[in-house]
């Protein structure tokens, strides 16, 4: 009998040491867990609060990868540039962003550093690295470009906007290892009269700004435009030129 009662007596003993360490123990797991909850709460309600009235411009899609490459396929410069950007009617005056010409992907840097790809249909212009960016979206009209995002170099009566894109190619290097690089191929486009024209040359633009091509051709020459050396100068201040000799404002 003494022997079951002093059995009886630890075994109580020993419920009584685990459950005081379940309940120390499991007390401290569970202030952990809370604490937890709490930081990242806090760390939640923090970035919500920095993004603030930004939030709909940071909710899209994670960049891919690109594949290795010499160079890069974005326009001017792989890093994000501060930008002023329409979004959803919206202007967000110091964005940063930056524009894959391969993929045609206007990229945000958001403030939890993650790269998020734009909505198109969402994107109203960007003036980015000086220049205006939009994403134009084809219409019915004669000639109209494919969707993507352009430059607008003009906005007039006519419209020129510069369409550049990057394919990516390979070659053997000197140490005979294959190497992949981007190409940057530019076309241009002049919006006249309800219609577009892809503008390859001198001629071509002077052929679509009839019938003017005499006085046209006197402004180049005094102005010494130069479409082989600057495109982008020698369109806009043409076209500048036949609106006011149209009468266009």
């Amino acid at each position: 009998m003494l022997i079951l009662y002093r059995n009886k007596i630890r075994n109580n003993m020993n419920r009584t040491i685990f459950l005081h360490f379940f309940i120390f123990y499991g007390g401290i797991l569970l202030a952990q867990e809370t604490t937890l909850r709490q930081t990242i709460g806090q760390s939640a309600a923090e970035y919500l609060n920095a993004i603030g009235d930004e939030s709909a411009l940071y909710y899209g899609n994670l960049q891919e990868d690109l594949p290795r490459a010499t160079n890069h396929p974005y326009l001017h410069d792989q890093q994000y540039a501060k930008a002023r950007l329409t979004y959803l009617g919206v202007v967000y005056p110091e964005a940063m962003l930056r524009l894959d010409l391969r993929r045609q992907e206007l990229v945000v840097l958001s403030p939890d550093f993650r790269n998020i790809v734009l909505f198109p249909e969402n994107v109203d212009e960007a003036e980015l690295h000086g220049l205006r960016v939009i994403y134009f979206q084809p219409d019915h009209l004669p000639g109209s470009p494919s969707a993507g995002y352009y430059c607008l170099l003009h906005s007039g009566n006519c419209k020129v906007l510069e369409r550049q894109t990057a394919s990516l190619n390979r070659k053997d290097n000197s140490a005979n290892v294959m190497e992949q690089y981007y190409i940057i191929s530019t076309r241009f486009y002049l919006y006249k009269d309800d219609a577009y024209f892809t503008i390859r040359t001198k001629g071509g633009l002077l052929q679509a700004l009839q019938p003017y091509q005499k006085e046209l051709k006197r402004f180049i020459s005094a102005n010494h435009l130069s479409f082989r050396k600057n495109p982008e100068e020698f369109l806009v201040q043409t076209v500048a030129e036949y609106e006011k000799l149209t009468g266009m404002p």
